[in-house]
């Protein structure tokens, strides 16, 4: 349960981030990876949010955490909104790394490995792309 409910105050910290660039990007990849992520994010919240709801554990607030606002229109963008959505990829992984260790609800535990798997391959990409 503390898993999903953490885990949607992080997809929607991705999906800010993610909603800069639609503004602030001058890369055909962050646009598009952005717009990807964004789709992706909101439909793992409303899988985890049915979750909690059916529990009768509280679904997280939609909060308004400025995540990546630091980040400035201009050159330099792409290259630091990857950089930040590197660390937010990792973070990710590392939760879903321990609910899989320890998780006993056999759907979170299918999210969980979905997200490592997407998201490792995610950083791989990005990593390219910031070579």
């Amino acid at each position: 349960m503390r898993f999903n409910q953490d885990m949607i105050t992080h997809h929607r910290q991705t999906i800010q981030l993610a909603e800069l660039a639609a503004d602030r990007s001058s890369s055909s990849y962050v646009r598009g990876l952005s717009k990807k992520l964004i789709a992706g994010e909101e439909a793992d919240i409303q899988v985890m949010s049915t979750w909690l709801r059916s529990w009768q554990a509280p679904v997280p607030s939609e909060q308004d955490a400025k995540t990546g606002s630091e980040l400035r229109a201009g050159p330099g963008f792409d290259r630091r909104w990857l950089t930040v959505l590197s660390k937010q990829f990792d973070h990710g992984i590392q939760m879903a790394e321990v609910v899989r260790a320890a998780g006993r609800h056999g759907p979170t535990l299918q999210l969980a490995d979905r997200l490592i798997t997407e998201q490792r391959a995610q950083l791989a990409d990005i990593t390219k792309q910031l070579a």
